[in-house]
C-alpha cells in the first residue's frame, strides 16, 4: 500500500500561519487515521511543547463558557491559542452537533484564536484524533491547546492521556455529581473552578471540596489544588482562573510533571501501535476471525469461560523479535536538550 503523501505546497503554507492550510491537515487527521502517522512524522520536528490544558466536568456547569473566557484572557496576553471542542456526535451523520462552537461566537474574528470542533465518536468524552488534532495546533505555532470534553464520569478519564493539565469546571449544586467523581477525575485534576459561583452555594461546593483534599491519601497539606470560584458568562474572577492557570503551570513544568506526563504519553502511542500492528498482522497470518466470532457466540450461548480458547489460540503464535532499533544516542540526546 502506497504512503500517504501531503503535498510540500499544503505544507509550506501551514508553516508560514495559513489557516486553511491548517485546517485541512486537521481534516486529514481526524478522517483518516491511516494518514496520522505520515503527517506526525512531519510536524514532529517542529513541535514547540504548547501546553495542553484538559477542560471537563459534568455537563451544563459552562466548560464551553469558560474555555472562551481563558482564550480570550490569553489572546489579550499575546498567546496564540488553539481550541479542541469536543461535542457529541451526531447518529445520522457521524459528526459534532457544534453545541461549542455556538458558545464560543464572541472568538471569531480574533486572529490569535483558532478553534476546531469534533464529534466525540465514542463513549468517552474526547474523539480518538484529539492528541494528534492537538499535534497539528502545536505544530502550528500555538502557545497554549485548550481540550474541552463532552462532560465527564467515571469511565471518562481519557482527558488526562492528551492533557498536561486537567482543570475541572464545577458548580453549586453538583455535590451529587461529586460523589460520582471524587474517585476518578476529583483526584487527579490539578485546578479547580467553580463556575456559576454567582448562584447559591457556591461557598459550600468549595468547603466540600477542600473536605475531598482533606479525607483523600492521594493529598497532602501542602498539595492542595487551586479552588477558583468565578463566573465565565458574567466575566467575574477569570482574570484570576487565568492568572493561576498560568502559574499553576509554571510549577508544574518546574516540578518536572509535565515532561513526565509527556514521556507516558509517547510511552502509551508507542504501545498502543504496536498493539493495533501485532492484532491486524495475526489476523491477516491467521486467518481466525471467522472462528473467533463463531466460538465467542457458542461461549455465551454454552456460558462458558473464553479463557482456555484463548490459550489455544496464543500456543499457536510464534514471535520472532530482530534487535529493536534504537535512536542515534546523539540524537537522544538532541531531543533531553530540546526539552
Amino acid at each position: 500500500m502506497e504512503q500517504f503523501v501531503i503535498a510540500d505546497e499544503l505544507w509550506q503554507r501551514f508553516f508560514v500561519g495559513d489557516r486553511l492550510a491548517c485546517a485541512r491537515i486537521i481534516t486529514y487527521v481526524d478522517n483518516h487515521p491511516d494518514r496520522i502517522p505520515a503527517i506526525l512524522d512531519r510536524l514532529f520536528p517542529h513541535l514547540k511543547n504548547a501546553t495542553r490544558v484538559g477542560i471537563t466536568g459534568p455537563p451544563g456547569v459552562g466548560k464551553s463558557t469558560i474555555t472562551a473566557a481563558l482564550a480570550r484572557q490569553a489572546s489579550q496576553n499575546g498567546k496564540k491559542v488553539g481550541i479542541i471542542a469536543v461535542d457529541p456526535t451526531s447518529p445520522f451523520s457521524g459528526g459534532a452537533f457544534l453545541g461549542d462552537r455556538i458558545r464560543m461566537q464572541n472568538l471569531i474574528g480574533d486572529s490569535n484564536v483558532f478553534i476546531r470542533s469534533l464529534a466525540s465518536r465514542s463513549g468517552g468524552g474526547l474523539s480518538p484524533s484529539t492528541p494528534y488534532v492537538a499535534d497539528v495546533f502545536d505544530g502550528f505555532g500555538m502557545d497554549l491547546i485548550l481540550i474541552e470534553t463532552v462532560g465527564v464520569g467515571q469511565a471518562e478519564l481519557d482527558i488526562l492521556s492528551c492533557s498536561d493539565i486537567i482543570m475541572l469546571v464545577l458548580q453549586p449544586s453538583t455535590g451529587d455529581v461529586i460523589q460520582m467523581l471524587k474517585a476518578g477525575i476529583m483526584e487527579t485534576a490539578d485546578l479547580y473552578v467553580i463556575n456559576k459561583s454567582d448562584l447559591p452555594g457556591s461557598d459550600q461546593l468549595a468547603d466540600y471540596i477542600q473536605f475531598i483534599f482533606q479525607t483523600s491519601s492521594h493529598y497532602s497539606v501542602d498539595n492542595y489544588p487551586p479552588v477558583i470560584k468565578a463566573s465565565a458568562l458574567k466575566e467575574t474572577n477569570i482574570d484570576c482562573v487565568f492568572d493561576i492557570l498560568v502559574e499553576r503551570i509554571r510549577q508544574l513544568n518546574d516540578t518536572g510533571k509535565i515532561l513526565r506526563k509527556r514521556q507516558d504519553r509517547m510511552i502509551l502511542e508507542i504501545e498502543k501501535a504496536i498493539r493495533a500492528y501485532l492484532w491486524i498482522t495475526y489476523l491477516k497470518n491467521s486467518g481466525v476471525s471467522e472462528d473467533i466470532r463463531k466460538t465467542a457466540i457458542g461461549l455465551v450461548h454454552q456460558g462458558q469461560s473464553p479463557f482456555q480458547y484463548i490459550e489455544s489460540l496464543c500456543k499457536n503464535i510464534c514471535l520472532t523479535i530482530d534487535q529493536p532499533a534504537h535512536l542515534n544516542p546523539e540524537n537522544v540526546n538532541q531531543v533531553g536538550e530540546s526539552e
